[in-house]
């Protein structure tokens, strides 16, 4: 080897590191080159949905996500079958009160466009390098964020389609004159809903929208007869001749023989395999009056503030539930193996959560801050709830540190809670719903805690802009939207002392008033800024048979969409800031009129779904 060759070699490791410098030097210029280019723009390659959003900026991204959205606000989401057609709207409209609208599906606009322009630039150096090389390759898919209530358009469909479906029919067991026997089985066809999803789901992510054509299956029965006939005998020896005694503490109730065996039933195990019981789901309906009785809600502490002291009004109780699940294995035990005639229901016992031992020592001293709305020309159902809704919230008691919830502490909102019903409007039926006017509750809370000076963990606000809700200056912008079970209306006690809510009524105004000992913090808040009006679009007609013929009944007037937001920050006595912006995005609503008619256009009939006409398994039927 000559001496040049050696001294080459000797000094490979120099060369080789003047290389990777250089290399580096370039691949850093280049990525900061590369980043400068594309500086508030997304990345190449980058798709959101089906669009794509390479090079665009945020505000271009926004666009075209909002186009897709409100093509979708207008056009709904659209199922077919044959010529029936189901339009899923992206809000349940309400006949009589705007409190119970609420969002089916709701795209959340600018957390998309926030993670559109976050490709290829979070992460470590390699994985940033990694999205970006992808992007120019391949194509990088980002998932539009949004929410959809997939159990009530579930429902929905339901309802608008359960008529054209011949659902599978088990064997049942029949007792007649003290003979059991069994009935036949037999196969069913129905809709298969989850491939329907799947592809509406498919369509949501993509931003891109057309009919959603609805497939039918073969529905297989869950019990045939050649199944259930082999335990025939042993239903027969398990009848009972004498009647039971439901008992508990001093409460007793008797179940004639005829009642409990028209509880026994056999049915088919998850493991396949066929067993003799007792029926829960007609258990139930047994117990139903029974559980009505012996269930009793905790009842937690109440308090008020009269002549300046905290007192009582409400002593805190225990609370029972009957145990259903537990109840029902007990009893199949007891009645199949025991033969039992005496029974007893299995009460669970609730202790509430709050235990006051003094009032003084509660840190309860002034007033901190007071929310306020105007239910004027409310309906009398709706001011009916707005009562229910405040007496529950009234003498709340929130412990230091502890995060409030609107919606537990409203607790079960139907009829025995004392609410009245209002419609709502699910494809082209009108259905009964609990809920009105509980938004104003949701709304008064929110102002409550900002003049209070708590933090905010969980707010929503309405679909669209409501007049109920408008502030001193005539804008929307502070109101908080709450429906059981989501969305909550939820704040944090972040004082020393527990936080009293005391609401009152006067006239058309709701006050709630919160109580507790002022530490020193201040609040400021600025106006409501508004911006991005957009106009309603037009009536829509939906045919019913719910109303008389030739009957129209619409909802409230339409309303523009717009966006409105307001900044608000707590100033604790150290100095430290806690700084929020309240925004809100209201949707265009356009009216909703039904109009009812003798038959529905485009109506089809049941006649013709059977199973020799359709392949099931890769068409539709036609």
């Amino acid at each position: 080897m000559g001496a040049i060759q050696k001294y080459l070699w000797r000094n490979w490791w120099e060369r080789l590191a003047v290389v990777l410098i250089v290399v580096c030097a370039i691949a850093a210029a280049a990525s900061s080159g590369y980043a400068a280019v594309y500086q508030d723009r997304v990345y190449p390659g980058v798709f959101v949905g089906s669009y794509a959003t390479g090079g665009l900026t945020g505000d271009e991204v926004r666009q075209r996500v909002a186009a897709a959205s409100d093509t979708l606000d207008q056009s709904g989401l659209i199922f077919v079958f044959r010529d029936r057609k189901v339009t899923v709207p992206t809000v349940v409209a309400t006949t009589d009160d705007p409190d119970l609208s609420y969002d089916l599906i709701n795209y959340d606009i600018d957390a998309t466009v926030l993670s559109a322009l976050l490709y290829g630039r979070t992460g470590s150096i390699l994985q940033q390098w990694k999205e970006r090389v992808w992007g120019l390759i391949g194509r990088a898919v980002i998932v539009p964020e949004y929410t959809w209530r997939k159990d009530a358009v579930q429902e929905l469909l339901y309802k608008n389609f359960a008529s054209l479906e011949q659902p599978a029919i088990s064997t049942e067991l029949v007792i007649t004159n003290g003979v059991a026997s069994v009935t036949q089985d037999q196969e069913g066809i129905i809709f298969d809903y989850e491939r329907a999803f799947n592809e509406a789901q498919s369509q949501l992510d993509g931003l891109v929208f057309s009919p959603v054509m609805l497939k039918l299956k073969k529905d297989i029965p869950i019990l045939t007869k050649e199944q259930a006939e082999p335990l025939v005998p042993a239903v027969q020896r398990a009848l009972f001749s004498v009647g039971v005694s439901v008992t508990y503490e001093d409460e007793s109730w008797f179940w004639p023989a005829s009642t409990i065996n028209s509880l026994i039933e056999i049915r088919a195990e998850e493991s396949g395999s066929i067993k003799l019981g007792f029926s829960k789901s007609h258990l139930l309906e047994q117990l139903e009056p029974i559980v009505t009785q012996l269930t009793r809600e905790p009842q937690e502490p109440r308090f008020a503030v009269s002549s300046g002291k905290v007192v009582e009004f409400k002593s805190p109780a225990q609370g029972q539930y009957v145990l259903i699940e537990d109840t029902w294995k007990l009893w199949e035990q007891q009645l199949l193996l025991e033969r039992a005639t005496e029974l007893e229901p299995v009460v669970e016992i609730i202790d509430p959560k709050q235990e006051i031992a003094d009032l003084n020592d509660l840190g309860i001293a002034e007033l901190l801050g007071v929310g306020t709305s105007s239910f004027a020309r409310s309906p009398a159902n709706r001011r009916h709830n707005i009562k229910v809704g405040a007496d529950a919230v009234n003498g709340t008691l929130i412990p230091p540190g502890e995060e409030f919830s609107l919606l537990k502490t409203l607790g079960k909102i139907d009829k025995a809670a004392g609410y009245l019903p209002e419609l709502v409007i699910k494809g082209n039926q009108t259905v009964p719903e609990y809920g009105g006017g509980l938004c104003q509750i949701g709304t008064t809370t929110f102002r409550g805690t900002l003049a209070a000076g708590l933090p905010v963990t969980a707010r929503q606000n309405h679909s669209y802009s409501v007049s109920y809700y408008y502030d001193d200056q005539g804008r929307p912008g502070t109101d908080a939207t709450i429906y059981d079970p989501a969305p909550d209306y939820r704040f944090k006690n972040d004082t020393a002392n527990y936080v009293l809510i005391s609401t009152r009524i006067e006239g058309d105004e709701l006050f709630f008033e919160y109580w507790g000992t002022k530490d020193g913090r201040t609040v400021t808040q600025s106006e409501t800024r508004l911006w991005d009006r957009v106009s309603p679009p037009p009536t829509r007609y939906i045919e019913t048979l719910d109303l008389p013929v030739g009957k129209t009944k619409c909802t409230e007037t339409p309303h523009a969409g717009v966006k409105a937001a307001f900044d608000y920050a707590i100033t604790y006595a150290d100095g430290t800031k806690n700084e929020t912006t309240f925004t809100s995005q209201y949707r265009p609503w356009q009216e909703v009129c039904l109009i009812g008619v003798e038959t529905l256009s485009k109506e089809v009939d049941a006649v013709g779904l059977n199973l020799e006409d359709a392949d099931l398994s890769t068409s539709t039927v036609q």
